[in-house]
């Protein structure tokens, strides 16, 4: 009796695996283009429009980083999160290290709440993003990239009244767990051929370079040959920090002069739930506001 009830489990479990309408199938992540295929779609956008740039009255400025928002039928955290770095007027920036949503169909709710919080007069913000493995997984991609269609580009933030005074923000998409070969080598190129141009380089994205004693998740860093090679380059061409999110608690760190720091995720009802501001000059400060 027993070994029926086991093959007829088996049976039923073959059968939707199989089918190619599956609910099951569709719910992971056979529809999701590769890395290589996400950075193909971010460098047509970057090569029709260009990458941001952001001017500020001098070289001091705060930006307000989140990660690990994973809204669904609430926002809460998130709502105060945008109200802060909407009040503060040297912000003209605010980042979200990815896990945007927590399920599928919620990034008309996240872009909703968003957008219901204006910025006051005369103020020009933007929230930049990068894609984490909610994102992009369990059929989620196709939405994500209605409202954010690049994930591999940069933005660089200059004051008005220096010519000198330059800083390079660059979002790379971890989202599968490895940066992929084409991504790899835009980034080795970028930074060989402009480092020397900027004060300060900051890189963000959403899986950890490391396996830290919080990792979380099955996709928790990169691949131990993929990790050195980027430690490296990001020493060599003076990238002061990496953020990084997705391990869900707060971690600091620094390797061969570069700062990497985990972010505490930000969802709703975490007791812990956290964002960091970074406060620019001539020097990079951070520090962490518990909500």
């Amino acid at each position: 009796m027993k070994t029926n009830i086991v093959n007829t489990f088996i049976f039923v479990l073959l059968a939707t695996l199989t089918s190619c309408k599956s609910d099951f199938l569709n719910y992971f992540s056979y529809e999701t283009p590769s890395v290589d295929q996400r950075f193909a779609t971010s460098m047509e956008y970057n090569n029709t429009h260009g990458y941001a740039v952001i001017k500020v009255p001098d070289g001091n400025y705060r930006i307000f980083v989140c990660t690990d928002t994973h809204l669904r039928k609430t926002a809460n955290n998130f709502r105060y999160f945008i109200q802060q770095y909407h009040d503060d007027l040297d912000c003209p920036v605010a980042v979200n290290c990815g896990d945007l949503v927590e399920s599928d169909e919620s990034y008309d709710f996240f872009m909703s709440v968003l957008n219901e919080t204006p910025a006051p007069a005369g103020k020009k913000d933007t929230l930049f993003v990068t894609p984490g493995n909610h994102d992009i997984f369990f059929s989620q991609w196709f939405d994500f990239v209605k409202h954010w269609p690049t994930t591999t580009y940069y933005f660089t933030i200059e004051a008005q009244d220096s010519t000198h005074t330059k800083d390079l923000y660059i979002s790379l998409d971890s989202a599968h767990g490895t940066l992929g070969k084409a991504q790899m080598n835009w980034l080795k190129d970028l930074l060989e051929s402009s480092s020397s141009q900027y004060r300060h380089i900051i890189v963000f994205t959403h899986v950890n370079l490391f396996r830290r004693d919080n990792a979380n998740g099955h996709i928790s860093n990169f691949p131990i040959e993929e990790s050195t090679e980027l430690m490296g380059l990001f020493t060599k061409y003076n990238v002061k920090q990496v953020w990084t999110g997705h391990d869900h608690t707060r971690e600091k760190f620094s390797i061969g002069g570069v700062t990497y720091i985990i972010i505490e995720r930000m969802k709703d009802l975490d007791p812990n739930a956290s964002y960091m501001i970074l406060h620019v000059s001539d020097q990079l400060e951070n520090t962490f506001h518990k909500i």
